[in-house]
C-alpha cells in the first residue's frame, strides 16, 4: 500500500474487515498519508483494526469547499466516472482531461469560472497542437472541432455535478458558444462495390470477417472477439437455416490503469487477458470482455455463404492444431493467426487498406460495412427495422434509421428510374388519352342537345349504305 498523488492530496486505498468495498482516504501531504499507512499495518498486527469513524466523503466536504477545476475533475472521476463509465469512455476522457483541460483551466477556481472563461477557452483550443497518444502517428495537426465538442460535454457534466455537489450555484458550461463543427458522412460501400470487393479478396481472414460483417451486422471487434463454442454451424442447422452466431464478448485493446481502476470498484467486464507477446511494460492489454451494452449481447442468424465460408475455416483449423501440436495456443478464437494468437483491429484495417488500393474501390474503414450490411438488410427486408436492429443490436431502433440506413448513387439512380416510370410516364399516358375522351363527351351532348342533328347524321349514313 503506497500514497498516490490525486490532484494537490495523497490517497492511500485499504480494505476492512466486514466492508465488501476498499475503503479510501486522502491526505494534504505524503508524510501524512505514510503515518496512516504505518497506522493501519500496526492495528492490523495487534488484531485491533478499525475503520476511520469520518467517512472519506465528509472529510472532501470540508476540505473542498473551493475547489480548483483540475480537483473537481479528479473528484470527478473518482466518484462519478469509474461508477458510470467503461474502460475505453474512461481512458478518452482522462486523456482530455491530463492532455486539453488541466493545462489550461486546472488552476482556476471553479466559483470564479464564467462563461466567458469558456468561450475564450474552446476558441483558443483550436490553435493548441493535437496531443498524439503512444503509438499513433504524429500529424502536426491542431485539436480538432470534434475534440472540442467531446472536451465540452465532459466539462459540462462535471460542472453538473460542482452544481449537485452545492460547489457552484449554476453551470457556466451551459451557454458557451461552441466553434461550429459539422461531422463528415462516412463513406459506404453499395451493394455492387461490397460484391466486388469480396470477389477481388485473396487473404482468407480478411474475407471472413467481411462476410461476417457484412452478412451478421457485427462490429470488429465482435468478428475478432467470436469463439467457436458460440457458433453453430453444424449440418442439420445449416439445412434448416437456423445456423447462428451468439455475441457475447469482443475483443479490445484498452489501457492497463483503466482496467484496474474499474477492477477496484468491482465493476470489470474483461473476461480473459491475453498473454503479451512482443513488449513489455506496455500500458495497453489486449482482452476478451463483455459488450459495451446489455443489448449487444445477441443471436444472429447466419446466410448459408457465411456459415460454409465458417466450417472451411474450423476445418483448416482444426488442421493446423494437429500439425502445430503443443505449439499452437488454443484460445478458442474463430479469426486467429497459424498459431492461434489473436488478431487485432489495426491488423485488419491493415488488409483492407490493401484491398481497396489493389482495386481502386472507396477507401472505407471496417466499421463501415456494419453500415453497408444494416442499409442493404433495410433494402431487402422491406424496411422491417426491428429486424435489422436485432442483428445490429442497438437498444434503440433510431440507431438504425439516422446513423446506419444509408443511401447511395446507385440506389438513388434506380429510384429516379421508378419515379419516371411509376410516376411521369403514367402521367404522359393519361394525358394522350384525355383529348380523345373529351370529344367523344363533347360530341355526345350535342346530339342530346340537338336531335335534329343525329337525325341527319342517321339519314346520311343510310344513304351511304
Amino acid at each position: 500500500m503506497r500514497p498516490r498523488k490525486k490532484g494537490q492530496q495523497y490517497e492511500i486505498c485499504y480494505r476492512c474487515p466486514g466492508y465488501t468495498k476498499p475503503i479510501y482516504e486522502r491526505f494534504p501531504t505524503y508524510e501524512a498519508a505514510n503515518l496512516r499507512i504505518a497506522q493501519i499495518e500496526y492495528e492490523k498486527s495487534i488484531g485491533e483494526f478499525r475503520p476511520p469513524k469520518q467517512t472519506p466523503i465528509q472529510t472532501k466536504r470540508s476540505q473542498k469547499k473551493f475547489i480548483t477545476v483540475s480537483e473537481l475533475l479528479d473528484e470527478y472521476v473518482q466518484v462519478y466516472g469509474l461508477n458510470h463509465w467503461g474502460d475505453s469512455f474512461l481512458s478518452c476522457n482522462l486523456h482530455r482531461i491530463e492532455h486539453y483541460i488541466k493545462p489550461y483551466l486546472g488552476n482556476v477556481a471553479v466559483k470564479d469560472l464564467t462563461t466567458h472563461d469558456l468561450d475564450l477557452f474552446y476558441d483558443s483550443l483550436q490553435d493548441k497542437p493535437a496531443v498524439v497518444l503512444k503509438g499513433h502517428k504524429k500529424t502536426d495537426a491542431c485539436v480538432s472541432r470534434s475534440v472540442i465538442e467531446k472536451t465540452h460535454a465532459l466539462l459540462r457534466s462535471a460542472l453538473n455535478q460542482a452544481v449537485i455537489w452545492e460547489y457552484i450555484p449554476s453551470n457556466p458550461a451551459l451557454r458557451v458558444t461552441l466553434p461550429k463543427y459539422q461531422p463528415q458522412e462516412r463513406t459506404v460501400w453499395s451493394a455492387s462495390e461490397a460484391q466486388q470487393a469480396l470477389d477481388a479478396c485473396t487473404d482468407p481472414v480478411l474475407k471472413l470477417c467481411m462476410l461476417l460483417a457484412l452478412g451478421c451486422s457485427m462490429r470488429v471487434g465482435e468478428i475478432l472477439g467470436l469463439t467457436w463454442d458460440c457458433v453453430d454451424i453444424s449440418e442439420d442447422a445449416i439445412c434448416a437455416g437456423t445456423a447462428h452466431v451468439r455475441i457475447t464478448k469482443e475483443l479490445k485493446r484498452c489501457q492497463k490503469d483503466s482496467l484496474a481502476a474499474l477492477e477496484r470498484r468491482g465493476r470489470s467486464t474483461v473476461l480473459l487477458t491475453f498473454p503479451e507477446w512482443k513488449q513489455t511494460g506496455s500500458s495497453t492489454s489486449l482482452v476478451l470482455k463483455a459488450p459495451k451494452t446489455e443489448s449487444s449481447v445477441r443471436k444472429v442468424f447466419l446466410p448459408k455463404t457465411v456459415s460454409m465460408a465458417l466450417a472451411e475455416e474450423k476445418d483448416r483449423q482444426q488442421r493446423t492444431k494437429e500439425m502445430l501440436d503443443s505449439d499452437y495456443q488454443d484460445f478458442g478464437l474463430v479469426i486467429a493467426h497459424e498459431d492461434g494468437r489473436p488478431y487485432e483491429e489495426r491488423q485488419i484495417a491493415f488488409l483492407l487498406r490493401k484491398l481497396t488500393d489493389a482495386t481502386g474501390l472507396p477507401p472505407v474503414v471496417f466499421h463501415s460495412l456494419r453500415h453497408c450490411s444494416a442499409s442493404l438488410k433495410l433494402q431487402i427486408g422491406g424496411g422491417n427495422i426491428k429486424a435489422v436492429q436485432g442483428d445490429t443490436g442497438h437498444a434503440q431502433s433510431r440507431m438504425v434509421t439516422d446513423l446506419y440506413a444509408h443511401t447511395n448513387n446507385e440506389e438513388r439512380r434506380r429510384l429516379a428510374e421508378k419515379v419516371e416510370s411509376d410516376f411521369f410516364q403514367k402521367r404522359a399516358d393519361t394525358q394522350q388519352e384525355k383529348p380523345m375522351d373529351d370529344a367523344v363527351g363533347l360530341a355526345y351532348r350535342l346530339l342530346q342537345e340537338n336531335p335534329d342533328i343525329a337525325k341527319l347524321i342517321i339519314a346520311t349514313l343510310q344513304k351511304q349504305a
